[in-house]
C-alpha cells in the first residue's frame, strides 16, 4: 500500500500561476502543491507571492476550494549577503499558506559564515512553524549530502532537514549507501524526476537539464526504484519534472496527469 503523500513541485508548473496549479493538482490526483514565492533565476515568472497581494489571496482561495495543501515553500538561498531581516515576509507568507517545508540551496563556500546564517534562519523559521531543507545541488556551493550534514552540523541546529532530489543525488555522484547516514528525522520530503543515465559533460547543460528538460519518471536512466526503497517507506514525494520540447509543449494538466500516472509505479 502507498504511504506517500504526492506533491506537484512549482518548477514543474512553473509556467501557470500558482491558482492554477492548485487546481491542477486536484484535478489530477494529487494531494500536495510546493509553492515558489521568490523567483530561482531572474528569468523564472515573478508570481507577486510575498505579503497580502491579490495572487496569495487568490491562491489561499485555490486551497480552500480544492482541499489541496501545501507541502513546501521555495526557494531561500544560503549566500555571502543573506539578510534574514528580508526574509521576513517569506516566512510570513509560508506560514499564511500552512507550509511546514522550506527548501533552501548553498549559495556561500565560506562554511563559518554559511552556518551562522543557516543558524539565524532554522531559529527564525521554528517561530512560524517551518523547517529548512537543504537541497544539495552540484553546480552550488553545497554539492553532496556529505555537504549538507557537514553544514548543518556546524550551525548548531538540529531542525534542519536534507532534501534529497533525484537528478542531483545522482549528477553528484551519490551512492544509495550514503542515504544510510542520514537520520530519518532530517528527511522531510524528496523529489522525484528522471534523467538520462549518462551526465552532461559541461555545466552549463547541467543546469539547464535540471531547471528546464527532466524525464518523466521511468523514462530516463535513473534508478529511481532503488533511491525510494533506500529513503523512508513514508517519505513524501514532490513530482519536481520540468519537461521540454514535446512533452513540455503539453497543456499543463497533460503533464501533470502524465507525471501523477507514472509516478504510481515508484511509490
Amino acid at each position: 500500500m502507498n504511504m506517500r503523500s504526492l506533491s506537484l513541485a512549482a518548477l514543474t508548473m512553473l509556467d501557470v500561476p500558482p491558482p492554477e496549479q492548485i487546481r491542477i493538482a486536484a484535478q489530477t490526483g494529487f494531494t500536495h502543491v510546493g509553492l515558489r514565492l521568490l523567483p530561482a533565476t531572474p528569468d523564472d515568472p515573478d508570481y507577486d507571492m510575498l505579503g497580502d497581494t491579490a495572487m496569495v489571496r487568490e491562491t489561499l482561495a485555490a486551497l480552500q476550494e480544492t482541499g489541496i495543501r501545501v507541502s513546501d515553500v521555495e526557494i531561500l538561498r544560503l549566500t555571502p549577503d543573506f539578510n534574514l531581516p528580508s526574509l521576513r515576509p517569506f516566512l510570513e507568507t509560508a506560514a499564511r499558506f500552512d507550509a511546514q517545508q522550506v527548501l533552501v540551496a548553498g549559495n556561500d563556500d565560506h562554511l563559518a559564515r554559511c552556518a551562522e546564517n543557516l543558524a539565524q534562519l532554522a531559529q527564525a523559521g521554528k517561530a512560524y512553524g517551518l523547517t529548512m531543507n537543504l537541497e544539495p545541488m552540484p553546480w552550488t556551493a553545497l554539492k553532496t549530502l556529505r555537504d549538507a550534514q557537514t553544514l548543518i552540523a556546524a550551525s548548531g541546529q538540529s531542525n534542519i532537514g536534507i532534501l534529497v532530489d533525484a537528478i542531483h543525488f545522482w549528477r553528484a555522484g551519490e551512492s544509495l549507501s550514503t542515504l544510510s547516514s542520514i537520520p530519518a528525522a532530517q528527511l522531510n520530503y524528496m523529489q522525484l524526476c528522471d534523467a538520462p543515465a549518462k551526465s552532461p559533460e559541461t555545466t552549463e547543460e547541467l543546469i539547464y537539464q535540471a531547471r528546464s528538460a527532466r524525464k518523466i519518471p521511468g523514462e530516463g536512466g535513473l534508478d529511481l526504484h532503488g533511491l525510494l526503497a533506500a529513503l523512508p517507506a513514508a517519505l513524501p514525494v514532490s513530482i519536481e519534472v520540468p519537461l521540454a520540447g514535446k512533452q513540455g509543449a503539453l497543456p499543463a494538466q497533460r503533464r501533470a496527469q502524465l507525471l501523477f500516472n507514472a509516478a504510481q509505479s515508484f511509490l
